[in-house]
């Protein structure tokens, strides 16, 4: 007899009989991570896929304006000492493409995990929102770790996959990890258990 979950694939919420719960607009607040310019034309560009990534969040911010949600746009910020995401240099600057209207906060945070020594967490809390719609850079590092940082909270998390982007990495032999790899790697690891993946187009025209 064949293994089932040997031969399809499964996530483990699946395995243990669970499944994310159906996104409410009305009930989630949406947050932008690192839509930087160091991104685009600084220390760490992110080509085509950051493009494309960046045209999708354009959709997404459209549509959450439309819908009179909650936007938080996060911007890191590194040391003052010249290296990425310097704050006296406009790197750490939010891409013209995505810039916040008055109405929209702006957090700065200095790690990986946007709610880790921020109001993040507070504001939407006091906003009296339980789901959170994620889209932002890089796949693998800070995406990641405030899905994950929102999962502990309590918070029903939703990534917009096509949003993000990442960058080739380096794998114990010093040999290249592409960065598609990368991006679809922290997707399903999210997928497995902290986060429902979901299309722009699917929130679009949700």
């Amino acid at each position: 007899m064949t293994n089932k979950l040997a031969s399809t694939p499964s996530t483990l919420l699946e395995i243990a009989g669970g499944q994310f719960d159906t996104l409410d607009w009305s009930n989630c607040a949406v947050v932008f991570i690192d839509y930087q310019n160091e991104y685009v034309d600084g220390a760490m560009p992110l080509g085509q896929a950051g493009t494309n990534a960046i045209e999708n969040a354009r959709l997404l911010l459209d549509k959450a304006r439309k819908q009179n949600v909650p936007i938080f746009h996060i911007a890191h910020h590194g040391a003052d000492n010249g290296n990425v995401f310097d704050p006296l240099s406009s790197n750490v600057e939010i891409i013209a493409e995505l810039q916040p209207k008055d109405s929209e906060t702006v957090i700065v945070k200095k790690n990986p995990n946007a709610f880790h020594d921020t109001q993040l967490q507070a504001l939407i809390s006091a906003a009296q929102k339980q789901q959170i719609i994620f889209a932002g850079f890089m796949s693998h590092m800070c995406v990641s770790s405030s899905v994950k940082a929102a999962f502990d909270l309590g918070f029903d998390s939703f990534v917009c996959h096509d949003a993000c982007a990442t960058r080739d990495l380096p794998d114990y032999k010093k040999e290249k990890i592409s960065a598609d790899t990368i991006h679809a790697t922290a997707m399903a690891a999210l997928q497995d258990r902290f986060a429902a993946l979901v299309a722009t187009d699917e929130l679009v025209n949700s």
